[in-house]
């Protein structure tokens, strides 16, 4: 198995009625995030970008990137709706702060 391999690919739903798009591994996060919108940028883009760079010089572990890329994925609305994230009340609230950041940032 490839060392920058997810354990389980992170599927995003980029537009509706479109096919579900998998991220299977870091190389892919990495690709997927050079092709984003530069307007669209923002701190969790910035994270996910480094824990992926990372991962591929051996500096941060795929799982790491993974969960980076995930997170950058939830808060951007990205996240296939067959995904299944914390709901925990505590994680709901990170959500919508992290969602209103996001949103200040786009505009």
């Amino acid at each position: 198995m490839d060392s920058l391999q997810f354990f389980m690919p992170v599927r995003l739903a980029l537009e509706a009625g479109e096919p579900v798009t998998e991220i299977y591994n870091v190389d892919q996060a990495v690709d997927f995030l050079l092709n984003w919108p530069v307007g669209r940028q923002g701190p969790v883009y910035q994270r996910a970008l480094n824990a992926c760079f990372a991962a591929t010089v051996g500096q941060e572990t795929t799982e790491k990137a993974r969960k980076a890329f995930f997170n950058f994925a939830r808060v951007g609305g990205l996240l296939a709706k067959d995904v299944s994230i914390l709901t925990s009340g505590a994680a709901r609230s990170r959500l919508r702060r992290s969602r209103a950041k996001l949103s200040l940032q786009i505009h």
